[in-house]
């Protein structure tokens, strides 16, 4: 008797796919049945999926390409002080920045970047 339970010993995952072929042996016009269902919704959920993207890009202005690429500074490296990153600002909007104070750096970039967004 010992033996002959040593050898039915069935995990879940067999219980499993003995349940599943018996299902499709003895129930195939159930199984086309659930099928078809199974289509329908999907087909359902896609169909709904496609007319909320739809209305959505009715209901929201186009959004309008930035014609004008970035024209920043490119940084390759931290920036050690607050006067160095001021320093690459202002070359990048082609200020000159000699004999210049951190204030009037900082105004003249100011000015120039309202200049620029009128």
């Amino acid at each position: 008797m010992d033996i002959m339970l040593h050898s039915l010993n069935i995990a879940g995952s067999e219980w499993f796919v003995i349940l599943l072929t018996i299902i499709i042996i003895l129930v195939p016009s159930k199984i086309s049945g659930i099928s078809k269902t199974m289509g329908k919704i999907i087909g359902e959920y896609e169909k709904a999926k496609y007319n909320l993207i739809n209305e959505k890009n009715n209901l929201l202005p186009p959004t309008t390409k930035i014609s004008k690429q970035y024209i920043g500074p490119t940084i390759q490296r931290p920036v050690a002080s607050e006067r160095e990153k001021l320093e690459i600002i202002a070359k990048s909007l082609q200020i000159n920045i000699e004999k210049k104070s951190d204030e009037e750096l900082r105004s003249l970039i100011s000015s120039k970047l309202k200049e620029t967004h009128t």
